[in-house]
């Protein structure tokens, strides 16, 4: 019985070796290889100069998509702002319903600073050496003060950036951002 089944083995052996050679064996193996290299190879070749072009398109198409993202949001600003059909109002002339823009739009940095500026120049054209300004009350005169949507730290930041040397703080809250902050500017500016 043991001979038989090492008999049966041996066949089966044998049987499973011309299967393999059959297959292709060693030979075919190498040649899939050697044609799966040789394509790797070729595939890198072409796509790395196609790769740089791709990243050079892409880049152009995000800058394309953000100038017109950017022009969109500007023409929906000057609509919010000012109304339908105009881009902004002409100088000297105050937008369209002043009170309901200050009510529905929070203040900028800009509005901050554009008022700051016509405050200098008031004081300036009055003779006045220096002048000072509560960070409260510039919030109201540009609006949304007092109110949920204040802008009060943005306000201060503003009033802040334009001390020079010369002008001094006289009242500062802890927090250093607050309605009482009070800053000396010294003119003319």
């Amino acid at each position: 019985m043991l001979v038989v089944t090492f008999i049966i083995a041996i066949i089966a052996l044998i049987i499973s070796i011309v299967a393999y050679q059959r297959a292709g064996g060693t030979k075919e193996l190498r040649r899939t290889v050697d044609s799966l290299s040789s394509t790797m190879e070729s595939f890198k070749e072409r796509t790395a100069g196609t790769l740089k072009e791709q990243i050079e398109h892409l880049t152009s198409v995000t800058e394309s998509i953000r100038d017109k993202t950017a022009k969109a949001i500007g023409k929906l600003e000057a609509t919010v702002r000012w109304g339908k059909g105009e881009k902004k109002p002409p100088e000297g002339r105050p937008p369209k319903r002043p009170e309901e823009l200050k009510k529905r739009l929070p203040p900028t940095a800009k509005d901050f600073q554009s008022e700051l500026d016509n405050v200098f120049a008031s004081a300036q054209q009055e003779g006045k050496s220096f002048i000072e300004i509560k960070s409260g009350d510039l919030h109201r005169s540009v609006g949304g003060y007092p109110g949920r949507n204040h802008r009060i730290p943005l306000c201060c930041g503003v009033m802040k950036r334009n001390m020079k040397p010369e002008d001094q703080i006289l009242r500062q809250p802890p927090s250093g951002e607050g309605a009482t902050l009070i800053i000396r500017f010294k003119l003319p500016r």
